[in-house]
């Protein structure tokens, strides 16, 4: 090939990638919507959000199931009001169905397959009234709490929920509907139950139990 084909060649070349790019250009400013819409699906493919296309046919990001909270275990509990500080450690129920309660008086327990702090359900939560000398033990000031109180708890991974007390009351520990305790006060929302011993000494236990009913708020 000559000097001069090959010059002939290359402005041929060189002006059909200026077409190119000029209707890459054009096509910006005549037809966004396309990008946008591309734009669109990228992005709430990234965040996992369903797109209905043109043809209803609906998809989902593959980090959709990443993307959901992660929640800590229940580490602390704080209550302002009664000046309480309580190191939590996790907890289950006995054979008879009973919540067992920590070995350390000045140690609250946590329902372990219950909630997490600041998840949907009913975080569970006990602690001794006193301990085997009658002296005050963890949960001794609770029957001291208001409506309204603010209870935190801090989880393991440094994260602060606060409930507000919404609830109290006690129940009999041989009632039949003493299970719904696990339920909570409200199922579909963040909720807490504080749970101890109350009512009479009967020798062997309390003959009732206080409970405490909070919802998140933050």
């Amino acid at each position: 090939m000559n000097t001069l084909s090959k010059s002939i060649k290359l402005k041929e070349i060189s002006f059909a990638l200026t077409l190119l790019v000029l209707f890459s250009v054009l096509s910006l400013f005549l037809f966004p919507s396309i990008f946008k819409l591309n734009l669109n699906l990228n992005i709430s493919n990234i965040l996992g959000k369903k797109i209905e296309t043109s043809k209803g046919v609906e998809k989902v990001s593959v980090f959709a199931d990443q993307l959901h909270p992660i929640y800590g275990t229940p580490k602390k509990l704080l209550i302002e009001s009664l000046v309480m500080s309580l190191s939590i450690v996790p907890v289950g129920v006995d054979i008879q169905g009973y919540l067992e309660t920590p070995k350390d008086w000045n140690t609250a327990g946590w329902y372990e397959k219950g909630a997490r702090p600041g998840e949907t359900g009913n975080l569970l939560i006990n602690a001794h009234y006193d301990n085997s000398n009658g002296n005050p033990a963890a949960f001794y000031g609770l029957k001291n709490i208001n409506l309204g109180d603010t209870v935190s708890v801090l989880d393991s991974y440094g994260k602060l929920y606060s409930y507000k007390v919404v609830n109290t009351y006690y129940i009999d520990i041989n009632d039949p509907d003493r299970s719904k305790v696990f339920d909570g006060y409200e199922k579909d929302k963040s909720a807490m139950t504080l749970i101890t011993c109350g009512g009479v000494w009967n020798g062997v236990t309390y003959n009732k139990r206080l409970v405490v009913n909070a919802e998140l708020i933050q």
